[in-house]
């Protein structure tokens, strides 16, 4: 007689959620801003990553930008695992793969007021980036936290790492779910976000007053696969304020960045002594990350395998979700009645008198 197994009392572990755009290749803020997280929770929480191509067509609808996703996509999902995510504890998904998600924010768009979306400056930022004025801003680019709302609410995530001037749409995926539950039925966790350590990071450049957070679409960045030769070419531009900005997010003791600060303010580090002790500081963090991605650059299909299982893992949550969220507003009802009825009147058309 076989003995009895029994449960497991192990809790399920909260699912987290955040994705990056495949508009180039990731940067020095996003591992300092998000990535560093990411690895650090792989253990403790069910991670969703998403390659998030349909978000790049907010601001690059064109049809040449579209011909350069693959080669986008292909080069963030080698700055995933070259930081250290494991696609084993990760599930690494190509946005536009997943069809679910464009249902799903249909029917949120529904819930959100127009108005709370002009108002967030994160989206008049990225216009000016892409150089698009309010006349032509598209709906796409309006309604960009309303698609972020669907990824976050597909998946059920109650934690999403995000930067700084990301969380007021995490607010906005959270607004969404307290109304749907409210309105239909108690589908959504309250998606919470969590800012980094570095909630943004200068792009390079000299200081002055149009200095921005760096960022791909702005081609201000060190990305993670640059040599070490262009990192230390870079950082030798930075001054002023952006200088340190660099010191405090690079030096993890607090009080080593504070010391760094108060003596180049004072005059007593130069920018080119400054320079050397960050070029030194990043390439701690970035000669590692190299290595990584030159071997998994040689394995030949394995990014490809990696995005299609993660795909396929994310479309069977995201359909679970969609049919509850049919289910509570009644549209599955709706069209099951509709199916109910035209069965019964096709059988009786085949009943013999």
């Amino acid at each position: 007689m076989s003995e009895r197994s029994e449960p497991s009392t192990t809790a399920p572990k909260a699912r987290l959620l955040t994705g990056d755009r495949p508009t180039g290749p990731l940067h020095l803020g996003h591992l300092l801003g998000s990535l560093q997280s990411r690895v650090a929770m792989q253990d403790s929480h069910e991670c969703f990553l998403i390659v998030a191509d349909l978000h790049t067509l907010t601001t690059r609808p064109e049809r040449e930008r579209i011909a350069e996703l693959p080669r986008n996509v292909r080069a963030i999902v080698l700055d995933l695992l070259s930081v250290g995510i494991d696609p084993s504890k990760s599930t690494i998904y190509l946005q536009s793969g997943v069809p679910a998600v464009y249902d799903l924010a249909i029917l949120l768009q529904m819930l959100i007021p127009a108005s709370h979306l002009r108002s967030l400056a994160s989206i008049a930022q990225m216009a000016k980036i892409a150089g698009v004025d309010d006349e032509r801003m598209s709906l796409g680019l309006l309604g960009y936290p309303v698609l972020q709302a669907a990824d976050i609410l597909m998946a059920r995530a109650q934690l999403i790492p995000v930067g700084g001037d990301n969380l007021a749409h995490v607010e906005i995926a959270r607004e969404v779910a307290q109304l749907f539950n409210e309105m239909y039925a108690d589908v959504f966790p309250l998606p919470e976000g969590q800012a980094s350590r570095v909630p943004m990071l200068p792009g390079i450049g000299p200081d002055g007053p149009a200095a921005s957070k760096m960022s791909k679409s702005a081609g201000n960045t060190i990305n993670l696969g640059d040599p070490a030769e262009v990192v230390a070419q870079k950082l030798r531009t930075l001054s002023g304020s952006r200088l340190r900005a660099f010191i405090d997010a690079l030096f993890d003791d607090p009080a080593q960045a504070e010391a760094m600060s108060a003596e180049h303010r004072a005059g007593q580090l130069s920018d080119a002594a400054a320079h050397e002790q960050l070029i030194q500081a990043t390439e701690a963090l970035l000669a590692p990350l190299r290595e990584r991605r030159a071997a998994f650059e040689a394995d030949d299909g394995l990014i490809e395998e990696i995005l299609v299982d993660g795909t396929i893992r994310a479309r069977e949550v995201a359909y679970a979700t969609l049919q509850q969220v049919r289910e509570a507003m009644g549209l599955e009802p709706l069209w099951k009645g509709l199916i109910d009825v035209a069965e019964r009147r096709a059988l009786a058309r085949k009943k013999p008198y």
